[in-house]
């Protein structure tokens, strides 16, 4: 399969403490790197206000991660994103 870039935008629980937070997005980190991805950065945008509630949250903790992978490699990641009870919205797209 080729390897392709993708960015995956993904919002978090505002209410997360620093501990939980740092673990929270290193598994994500993690789950790239276990299935043979490429991890190319993670910019935390921090705590922004949301345009609507979502989850009975007004804010939510920004993320954006870069890297390389499969598509196969992705739909893992999508996985782990549905099922973390933390993760408010995501969105992984391909870049051109």
């Amino acid at each position: 399969m080729p390897i392709r870039s993708y960015e995956a935008l993904y919002i978090l629980r505002p209410d997360m403490t620093e501990e939980r937070l740092g673990s929270t997005i290193a598994k994500f980190e993690k789950t790239v790197e276990e299935s043979g991805g490429r991890l190319l950065k993670t910019d935390k945008w921090g705590l922004r206000l949301l345009a609507h509630e979502i989850k009975h949250c007004d804010k939510g903790y920004y993320l954006m991660m870069e890297f390389q992978g499969t598509p196969e490699q992705i739909r893992k990641l999508e996985e782990r994103f549905k099922l973390d009870e933390s993760v408010l919205r995501y969105q992984v797209v391909q870049q051109r």
